[in-house]
């Protein structure tokens, strides 16, 4: 794999984390 690739790879995995955190702190809040 490319490294380009892999940074491509890294930036999803960390937006995915974050999407998921702030999915799951508004279902807590309402």
């Amino acid at each position: 794999m490319s490294k380009r690739v892999q940074k491509i790879v890294v930036y999803v995995m960390l937006f995915a984390m974050l999407a998921a955190t702030i999915l799951s702190g508004i279902s807590i809040l309402f």
